[in-house]
């Protein structure tokens, strides 16, 4: 990794300008290409994907903020971008540019009036992951603990601001694409996601709670916060040992099977047994552990759903387990997805969004790219009857970061080819069915219930 030794810098048309730019190179690359004929033709656009993919990714870990967060985001959704290029994002979800240690002791400075090598037995001044709002630093507490401290990047604020203003402008554009969507509201409550995720007092709050409903799980594992070394620009909290989720891809096939089931377990068994959803699914965001458990580890993007929502999802679920297209699209129309008398049968309907379900529409399902691809292209559609479809479609609020876990998660898990009757895991939940599998009876016998 190489080092910035500066603030995050740069005012609204300085940040809008370096995605320009790099837009500019691109095209400068893809106009390269047709020079060229036949097999060299195609050499040099293979060429044109790989160092662009390049330039995007330095681009963005430069810049961090928003346009870091939406690297990571693409980094795990399937058919959206080429393979080549996804790849080189992924890079952004630990292994992005550290700031210098000489900035880090200045938020140290500022924010306890103390260095960090006062205020801990030792710190290691080379980050062990550095992402979009902060990096990480590994420590030794004084009574000999080893702590996780995860320090906010100066001037990421201002930046995030930057990115947001800009991004408004392409809004309307947006909402000219999807009439249907309540385009305006889902902006905003992504704009509020991003302010949140910069308070890491509130972030250490939520991550507390999480870290109590898992104590003692057999397979989660959530890190605790040390509230006295936590303020709104720096977090502590307990070091976990463990590898990257890289390391799963190199497992057995069985291994990633359970390995897919923690994190689909943890990912729906907090919504629907603590109304909490933790809405940042992608790699970085996850440690194996060496006694087989996965530590969650960020917590800075969460949601908590009322009872009333709950009930919503649970309806729109429950039609799907029971193939009641008719309940389903009532349940939809409920909950405010699909708009009340979209001039659509409810066999079209069903047949373009059932791809939103699709793990949970059999017993066994195996993730794959094309599965996770397929997902993300029916749902944003734009040309034929899709995209007419969607036109109808809505996210409500307070759902917008559920969308992304759904298509997040599933880049997720179809990296590792998983398979599992996640349709019989769901049940679980919903009719508190007994538990489909060893990983359900064991969470049940150490919490009483299923997760």
């Amino acid at each position: 990794m190489t080092t910035d030794d500066h603030h995050i810098r740069g005012n609204r048309l300085t940040r809008s300008l370096r995605p320009v730019r790099l837009a500019g190179r691109a095209a400068v690359r893809w106009a390269g290409t047709y020079t060229a004929f036949g097999e060299k033709r195609q050499q040099k656009r293979e060429q044109f994907v790989l160092r662009t993919a390049d330039d995007v990714t330095q681009t963005m870990g430069n810049m961090k903020g928003a346009f870091m967060k939406l690297g990571q985001v693409l980094s795990v959704m399937e058919g959206v971008l080429p393979p080549e290029m996804r790849e080189q994002l992924a890079t952004l979800q630990a292994d992005a540019p550290p700031m210098s240690y000489e900035l880090v002791e200045s938020v140290f400075q500022r924010e306890f009036g103390a260095s960090a090598t006062t205020l801990f037995r030792s710190f290691d001044p080379i980050p062990v992951a550095a992402a979009s709002i902060g990096q990480v630093h590994r420590a030794v507490m004084h009574d000999g603990s080893l702590a996780a401290v995860k320090v906010q990047y100066p001037g990421v604020k201002e930046a995030i601001d930057h990115d947001i203003d800009n991004f408004s402008m392409f809004i309307p554009l947006a909402g000219l694409m999807a009439p249907g969507a309540d385009v305006s509201k889902m902006a905003s409550e992504l704009i509020a996601g991003l302010h949140n995720e910069l308070d890491y007092l509130r972030e250490a709050e939520w991550q507390q709670r999480f870290a109590e409903r898992f104590d003692g799980h057999p397979f989660a594992r959530v890190p605790r916060v040390h509230r006295d070394l936590t303020t709104s620009h720096v977090l502590t909290q307990e070091f976990i040992e463990g590898s990257p989720f890289a390391a799963a891809l190199k497992m057995s096939q069985d291994d990633r099977d359970r390995i897919a089931e923690i994190i689909f377990r943890y990912c729906f068994g907090s919504i629907y047994r603590y109304n909490l959803f933790n809405g940042d699914p992608h790699p970085g965001n996850y440690i194996l552990c060496d006694d087989g458990r996965v530590a969650f580890v960020d917590y800075g993007c969460i949601v908590e759903f009322d009872d009333a929502t709950i009930a919503k999802f649970v309806a729109i679920i429950r039609s799907i387990l029971d193939r009641n297209h008719d309940a389903w699209r009532a349940a939809v129309e409920d909950a405010g997805i699909l708009q009340r008398n979209a001039p659509f049968t409810t066999d079209e309907l069903w047949d373009h969004m059932q791809w939103y379900w699709a793990p949970i529409l059999e017993d066994d399902v195996t993730f794959t790219p094309n599965l996770a691809a397929e997902m993300i292209a029916r749902n944003t559609a734009t040309t034929g009857l899709g995209g007419r479809i969607n036109k109808y479609c809505n996210v409500p609020e307070g759902m917008v970061y559920l969308t992304r876990i759904n298509f997040g998660l599933a880049g997720v898990l179809a990296s590792l080819n998983a398979k599992g009757p996640w349709r019989a895991i769901v049940r679980e939940y919903i009719d508190n069915a007994p538990p489909a599998t060893a990983l359900g009876r064991a969470s049940a016998a150490a919490t009483g219930k299923s997760i």
